[in-house]
């Protein structure tokens, strides 16, 4: 045994620190935190050993609406997975708010200690756990999405291909949406299994088949070459600016990613204003946007208008469309703070 590794089989551990996912767990079709436990571990099989947060996942969202209200214990929760050389992956089940209020009672510093690297998959509300964690060497931050966003995900996915999955039945407007959430509940257990395979597989070295790609909108890249990219959600970005994370998003050398959804074009505008103002868009090497939605519509060419309202003048470098990044089905792994490479067909 190698002494500077720690022993047992390396963990998988899956937890959720922002919005409850309850509903999401449910929709498994599970009751129990074991069988909860029992269905990823099967999907990653023997070479890693899968543990959940019971109280992390079958948690509640108070009934006044404010939030949740266990801000230390979910610190903590954080705070262990990092610091653990035996947590390989820590998975984070879903987004949605109530976490950015958390950061500052977590040390990221103890991922300076770490002796195994440790993947950390998460979207949304936790852009700010991926960007920050995924700037120190021993983390490797992948936008991802949370595997309990995948029901809403392909929801939105059999909206937007109804007539193709109706061919040759006679569905009335009104019973679309139910055929939609019935498309996705059917689907659903067997794609969260799908997810935490292709954790595994990534944890082994073997990559995931859903691979970032996208078209150019502006500008001129090279036929290869490797990028550096930050970001993530674009409302989380924001509050990060003046903050002691400001870091984990700057841009000087790297790409910027953003995307968003259930933000009009408006709010899309003051937000790019803000990064604009803090000098992220001028820094930028290059920009990619991803999926802007807002009450099933799609904003992403009216964010592209809006964002070329905020580069500066002779601003020739290139920004890209990803068609798979964001709040979208499929959505591809996206890694932050590392080197990746930056293909051109054609």
């Amino acid at each position: 045994m190698n002494p500077g590794r720690p022993a047992g089989r390396p963990r998988i551990h899956l937890t959720s620190v922002a919005n409850p996912p309850l509903n999401d767990v449910l929709r498994l079709g599970v009751r129990r935190p074991q069988e909860l436990g029992d269905l990823v571990q099967g999907a990653v099989g023997d070479a890693f050993e899968v543990t959940i947060s019971p109280r992390m996942l079958f948690a509640k969202d108070p009934p006044d609406g404010s939030g949740r209200t266990d801000d230390a214990e979910r610190a903590a929760e954080i705070q262990r997975c990092l610091a653990d050389d035996r947590v390989a992956a820590l998975v984070t089940l879903r987004g949605g708010a109530w976490f950015t209020r958390v950061l500052p009672r977590i040390d990221f510093d103890v991922l300076r200690a770490r002796r195994r690297s440790i993947f950390i998959f998460g979207f949304s509300e936790m852009t700010t756990l991926v960007a920050i964690a995924g700037r120190y060497p021993s983390a490797i931050g992948l936008y991802d999405l949370g595997p309990g966003y995948l029901f809403t995900g392909m929801r939105h996915e059999a909206r937007r291909d109804i007539d193709r999955l109706t061919s040759g039945i006679e569905l009335p407007e009104a019973q679309r949406p139910g055929f939609a959430a019935g498309w996705a509940a059917a689907r659903f257990p067997q794609a969260f299994a799908s997810f935490f395979s292709e954790v595994a597989d990534i944890l082994m070295g073997r990559g995931s088949p859903r691979v970032p790609s996208g078209r150019l909108l502006q500008g001129r890249i090279p036929p290869a070459g490797r990028i550096t990219i930050t970001g993530g959600n674009l409302s989380l970005i924001l509050p990060m600016l003046a903050s002691p994370y400001a870091g984990a998003f700057d841009t000087r050398g790297k790409w910027l990613a953003i995307e968003d959804i259930n933000e009009d074009a408006e709010r899309i505008d003051r937000m790019m204003a803000g990064l604009s103002l803090a000098g992220l868009m001028a820094r930028a090497e290059g920009i990619i946007l991803g999926d802007f939605r807002h009450d099933g519509k799609d904003l992403s060419e009216t964010a592209y208008r809006i964002l070329r309202r905020h580069l500066p003048p002779r601003w020739a470098r290139p920004v890209i469309a990803l068609e798979n990044f964001g709040h979208i089905h499929p959505i591809a792994p996206l890694p932050l703070h590392r080197p990746v490479e930056l293909l051109r067909r054609g």
